[in-house]
Order: structure tokens, then sequence, then C-alpha cells
């Protein structure tokens, strides 16, 4: 019997005013300034319950100042559109507008995802959850309201100074973010410690090759993003946070799935 998802069990309080969410798809964050937040990442469009839930246990209120995006796959930016109408500013690096908008397609579809989960139980229960929150919608949204950053920009003007990190790969203009100077990295899908394909569970991993514009590109970026030395937490787009032991670096573990 699946156990049923509540804020008590998925708020991941990180310090400094950053909390992980860990939804049943995707994890989304929020990150705190007096009386101001970001959001980073909004899940999929069935996960508005959890996330407003979320909201509500972490004691933000209202909108959020801004949201900000790792990368336009439909279980990060679900919820996007209601933000946008609201006048939100959505911000997300330049290069993943063309995804974001639809005139690229970087994501996974049912050519790949089908004959998997015909023979794999994992890929069959991602599938049906995928399909039940919304994965199949329409996740493209105008250029209009977003706020584009370029490579060389070093903070974004939102609470908690994020630090764009590019970590492309997963996507042509995936983005990670380290919280100002707190030594949280915010991965999204660049690095993740856990999925539902993936037999694997707290431990810093890629997800699966179907998952990404550029495997062999998201490797490379991986290993470099968890070699660096600028982060001691890693918070990534799913799975639990996990942080870098002392005197240590966190190192890929290999994945079949």
């Amino acid at each position: 019997m699946t156990r049923r998802w509540t804020p008590a069990d998925n708020l991941h309080d990180l310090g400094s005013g950053t909390t992980l969410v860990t939804g049943t798809g995707a994890n989304w964050a929020v990150v705190r300034n007096g009386d101001d937040y970001t959001l980073i990442d909004c899940g999929y469009p069935g996960d508005t319950g959890m996330l407003d839930a979320s909201l509500e246990a972490i004691g933000v209120k209202g909108l959020p100042a801004a949201v900000v995006i790792t990368h336009a796959h439909g279980d990060h930016i679900g919820n996007l559109p209601r933000y946008l109408a609201a006048g939100v500013p959505v911000h997300l690096a330049a290069a993943e507008i063309p995804n974001i908008t639809g005139a690229r397609r970087e994501q996974i579809g049912p050519k790949q995802s089908i004959p998997r989960a015909l023979r794999s139980w994992r890929w069959a229960k991602w599938s049906i959850h995928a399909i039940r929150v919304g994965g199949l919608k329409d996740h493209t949204v105008p250029a209009e309201g977003l706020t584009p950053f370029s490579t060389d920009t070093e903070v974004l003007d939102v609470p908690g100074a994020l630090r764009p990190v590019m970590s492309t790969g997963h996507t042509s203009g995936h983005a990670s973010y380290l919280v100002g100077d707190t030594g949280v990295l915010l991965s999204g899908d660049a690095v993740v410690t856990a999925h539902m394909v993936s037999p694997v569970k707290d431990f810093p991993q890629l997800l699966a090759d179907p998952y990404h514009a550029d495997v062999r590109h998201a490797h490379r970026t991986a290993e470099i993003l968890l070699d660096w030395d600028s982060f001691d937490v890693l918070a990534p787009g799913h799975g639990d946070p996990i942080r870098v032991p002392e005197g240590g670096r966190l190192a890929l573990t290999p994945v079949s799935c």
C-alpha cells in the first residue's frame, strides 16, 4: 500500500531559509528572505494540491516574488501557467526558451517509454503516474512574461540571490542554482538521488538515458558538478537531499534501469 503524501514527511529544511520539497514524482524548492520567497520549479500539473500544501506548511503566504526554473520538462513546470497569469516573474536560462515555448522538444515521449514500460514494472509505474498527474498535457508557455538570463549571469535578482550554474546535457538550457553563499546546490535533473525507474535511492545518480537530450554530455556535466567544491548540500530534482561528506566529494553511482 502506497503511503499517502504529507508535507510533514516531505519537507527538508536545509537551513538559511531553504526548503526542498520531495513530491511524488518531482521536487520543488522554496527559498525565503523575510516575507518574500522564490519558488524553484513547480511540479506536474497534478501536483497543485501538494504544492499548495507544502507552501502552507513552510509558512509562506501569497504569491512568490519569483519563480525560477531549472528546465522545461512537464514535471518541473506543470504549475507555471498560473504564476505567469498572476504576473510573477519567471526566470530561466535563455538557452531553455525553445524548450519551454515548444520551438524545440527535448523530453522523453511514448516512443522511448512504452517499450520500457512493457518489460519493467518500475517504468510502468512511472508511466502510469506521469499520465495521472498530467504528463501528457501541453507544457509549453509563450515567451512573453519569461525573464531569460544569459550564461554570464552571476546572480539572479530574486529572494535568496540564486546563482545560476549551467548544467546542460539533460536539456540544452538546464541550469542548477547555488543558494547565495549557503552551500546548497539545487541541482535539478543534472544529478538526482532517486527516481521511480531507478532501483537505487539516496545516492547521486543520473536519470535513465532516455530522459536526457545528450546522454554523454549529461554524464560529463554530472561528474564535473559533483567534483565542484562550492557546495556541501545537494538538493536534487528527484530524491532526498544529501550532504557532502566532510573532507570528501560526492561521486556518481552507476545505475542500470
